[in-house]
This record gives structure tokens, sequence and C-alpha cells, in this order.
């Protein structure tokens, strides 16, 4: 989305984290952005306490000791969303995750302006995939790695190649291809490619 498309106020955000390095760190990559977005909280270690449109957990070091203040933010009346920053998203942390009403998860792969563009989708109400593309419609979420892996498929490489791309074992590889085919419902590594390219993913294993 351009700068132009831009609502008139930038949108209030907290960060959460248990380390003030990483609510720090966190901010000086969205400081570049303030036009489009105002830290109004770094919270290291506890909950935010200001009114903010969205609550922005970055989830470092702390997943399944993070849930019980997500939930705490999902119902605290000063925070308009809550949105989960985190490297990837593997199956069991999504399984809990999907039991809570959080608004998004976006993955750490996302640069600077990709955060900032799905951070104002989520404030619009649009559904935002983990890597901060449109999501597969009708489809579960894929894991990071999950993405990486269809993202080669869609460049038409084998297993061997897709191991060698992503230092894993065939057998890995393998299985990845499998949890893929069984999430977008294809059976078929030529049907699997069509949807990465459709959906852009292919560019992003270059």
């Amino acid at each position: 989305m351009s700068r132009a498309m831009n609502t008139a106020e930038p949108l209030k955000i907290v960060i959460v984290n248990d380390y003030e390095i990483v609510v720090r760190g966190l901010a000086a990559m969205l400081e570049p952005f303030d036009e489009r977005v105002t830290i109004v909280e770094l919270e290291a270690g506890g909950l935010p306490t200001s009114r903010a449109d969205i609550a922005l957990f970055d989830t470092f070091a702390g997943r399944r000791s993070a849930l019980a203040r997500v939930d705490a933010m999902v119902e605290d009346p000063l925070l308009g969303k809550v949105v989960l920053y985190t490297w990837d998203l593997p199956d069991g942390f999504a399984s809990y995750i999907g039991d809570r009403a959080v608004d998004a998860v976006i993955l750490k792969s996302t640069t600077g302006e990709q955060l900032v563009d799905a951070l104002e989708r989520i404030h619009r109400g649009e559904p935002v995939a983990p890597g901060g593309q449109e999501p597969l419609p009708g489809t579960p979420t894929l894991s990071e790695r999950e993405r990486e892996v269809l993202a080669l498929l869609g460049c038409g490489l084998a297993n061997q190649a897709i191991a060698d791309e992503l230092y894993l074992s065939v057998d890995t590889v393998k299985t990845h291809v499998r949890k893929v085919f069984a999430k977008l419902g294809v059976n078929n590594r030529t049907r699997a490619a069509l949807l990465a390219t459709e959906h852009g993913l292919t560019a992003r294993s270059r």
C-alpha cells in the first residue's frame, strides 16, 4: 500500500516482549515509518497499559509462557487488536494460537515496510498471512518452512534441489511436501506450483 493511501492519523502501537533489547530493536525498525505508525509504549516483561490500535507481541524466547499474556491482551479494552510477531509458526504453536482470538501472526522474515503494510491491513480488518502476503484462500496457515518449500516447488525444483537450497535432508523435504499438499488440498506438484505462482511465493525463494 502506498503512503498516499494511508489514513491521516498514524496507527498507535504498543510493543511487548520480555526483554528491553527486543522491544527497543523492534521500535528502531519501525522508526522510519513514523508517519504511519506511532509507538506509544514499550513493555518489557509485563502487560501494556496504554491505549493502542494494535499490540505487537514479539514472542522471542517465550512461546508457551506467552499464552497467558496473549489472553490478557485480547481481553484488554484498551487494545484494539493483538498481533504476534515470531520467527516461525510450527504446528504445535499454531494449534495453541488457533484457540485464541489473536488478530494475526506475522513472521520476522518480513521487511519493515511489509510489517507496516500488514499492520495497516490488520487494523482495517483485512486478513493477513504470517509472511505478510495475502493468505491462500480457503486453506490452513502454512508454516514459514512450508511456505519456503511451496515457493521452491513453484520454481520447479525437485526434492533434492529443495533439500540443497534449504540445508535439509531429502526425507525432511518429503515430509514438508506432504504437509503442503494436505493443507492446500492438492495431490501433485504441478497444482501446488500453480498456487505458489498465483500468490507470488516463487520470488521469496531467491
